[in-house]
């Protein structure tokens, strides 16, 4: 008994520093077992795996903790659970109060760019915005209805006793699965492996890219400014305060919006936006995409100021409408 222990351990260290070295990079939509979501099509983008166990993402921000060429360690999301949900909720500020109106079920076409067109750059004001929210929309639903297809198959993979899925999903989510049983590990990963707020992902990439103007988004896809280390992965900021620091670029806006997404939901620096997200599960999507963007200040140097401009680029622009929307 004691041997076949010993030969488990063993296995789960080979299986951990197998996949963190090469399956990441390799994975594709429809791995895992995972059915492809609808909305890939004969040639799939990449999948986040470009945000690589070797290279950290950092959001846009130049004061960045994460070492350059050494992923950070991921915090336990459940390690100072008692803490987080004895803390208070970031007090709202006076733009950060949900609207009252009722929520429209909106469908969204199937319809996906992978870049940024030249028509949009001719556009000014609403006509623009209302071009860049057609772009940008049915990327960030895609890719949460991707999410919602990952959540289901961490669940089944805990019905079926299938540890080994388990422990494929913990690497790409960057958790330590070693020291917890199947329930246990499942937890975290749920945690993690989930949608964010339609308003909030809009918002962050209306600021980001200015409204999908900005020379990353034109040049390399980029619309949430995200870092990497490496000049090759990207583009040098005009200002930066580490000269290795390059603004990531993707092949796809598709690619962006799903590299962002991993971001928060694997960066130790957005630990209390998970947390908050799990205990405002049972809320409505409004409520969360307002109240998430507090825990979003350390995207940013200018921090409380990010939050304040999210809740206004929300308010103002009427995010609330596609709080459910659906593709379709």
């Amino acid at each position: 008994m004691s041997m076949l222990l010993l030969r488990r351990i063993e296995n789960r260290h080979i299986l951990w520093t197998a996949l963190s070295m090469v399956a990441i990079g390799l994975i594709v939509p429809g791995g895992f077992g995972v059915k492809p979501p609808r909305w890939f099509h004969d040639r799939p983008p990449q999948d986040v795996a470009s945000v690589s166990s070797v290279e950290a993402d950092r959001a846009n921000t130049s004061t960045s903790v994460a070492t350059p060429g050494v992923a950070p360690k991921a915090e336990d999301d459940l390690a100072a659970d008692r803490t987080t949900k004895q803390a208070p909720e970031p007090a709202q500020t006076s733009t950060g109060q949900p609207s009252t109106g009722q929520v429209n079920l909106v469908t969204i076409p199937l319809e996906f760019a992978r870049h940024i067109p030249a028509k949009h750059f001719e556009l000014t004001g609403d006509e623009q915005k209302q071009s860049f929210i057609k772009l940008v929309l049915p990327l960030i639903l895609a890719a949460n209805d991707e999410l919602l297809q990952r959540r289901e198959a961490v669940k089944a993979s805990v019905q079926a006793n299938d540890r080994n899925k388990l422990d494929q999903w913990a690497v790409l989510y960057r958790i330590d699965s070693e020291h917890f049983d199947d329930f246990e590990l499942a937890e975290r990963l749920l945690r993690r492996v989930d949608t964010i707020p339609v308003a909030l992902a809009l918002a962050q990439a209306a600021v980001e890219s200015g409204w999908g103007t900005s020379r990353f988004a034109q040049q390399g896809n980029a619309l949430f400014g995200q870092w990497a280390w490496t000049e090759s992965a990207g583009m040098r900021p005009l200002a930066a305060s580490n000269e290795r620091a390059v603004v990531r670029s993707f092949g796809s806006l598709l690619e962006s919006v799903r590299a962002y997404m991993h971001n928060l939901n694997t960066h130790q620096n957005y630990k209390r936006f998970r947390d908050a997200r799990y205990r405002l599960k049972p809320h409505s999507e409004v409520v969360k995409a307002r109240r998430l963007a507090a825990y979003l200040d350390s995207y940013a140097e200018i921090g409380q100021a990010y939050v304040e401009k999210l809740l206004v680029i929300i308010s103002s622009n009427n995010f609330d409408h596609y709080a459910e929307a659906k593709l379709g």
